[in-house]
């Protein structure tokens, strides 16, 4: 009876605990999925500054306040169902945005300025051709060493920025108007 199980006591098929390999896990939680990303829209980007705009008074220290961003998230959830493919807007998601929106801005402002040596289009942005497209890379490029380096430029290369005087109106009054 070598190698069978058919005089054994117990048969491995019909009595018995089931076999539990000990090198298969058991019982362990689904891997965690990470929340998508909120995208965004130009169209979306204007609702958003369009509330806050409404919210003004609300600003405390030059920052919204966390009651105001928890109103935007439900403002934009309201207007703009989360979908499958996007991430919801969540308090975190527009504050985040807003900031990158104001980054944007600033570097715009630096292109708008005659100092940055670029011409500047609302429409086209800054009009990058073969010609200046080294001077451009430099410029954009990121830099320990030097603070004048434009990074949050890249976008605008041949691009303008339709939110520029929206953002300037959310900005204390000391930042604005400066580059214009």
């Amino acid at each position: 009876m070598s190698g069978s199980s058919a005089g054994s006591a117990r048969s491995l098929r019909s009595r018995g605990p089931p076999v539990i390999d000990p090198f298969i896990p058991q019982g362990l939680p689904p891997p965690r999925s990470r929340k998508k990303a909120a995208t965004w829209t130009v169209e979306e980007e204007a609702t958003l500054l369009n509330f806050l705009y409404s919210n003004l008074g609300q600003v405390a220290d030059g920052n919204f306040k966390k009651v105001t961003w928890n109103a935007t998230a439900a403002h934009m959830a309201r207007y703009f169902p989360p979908s499958e493919n996007a991430g919801d807007k969540t308090a975190e998601a527009c504050e985040c945005k807003f900031k990158m929106l104001k980054k944007y801005y600033y570097a715009v402002a630096d292109l708008k300025c005659v100092a940055s040596g670029f011409a500047y289009d609302d429409i086209q942005g800054a009009m990058i051709t073969l010609e200046n497209a080294d001077l451009w890379d430099r410029y954009t490029k990121v830099s320990q060493f030097h603070c004048t380096r434009q990074p949050d430029a890249k976008p605008f290369r041949n691009l303008g920025f339709s939110h520029f005087q929206s953002v300037e109106l959310l900005l204390p009054s000391s930042a604005r108007g400066r580059f214009v």
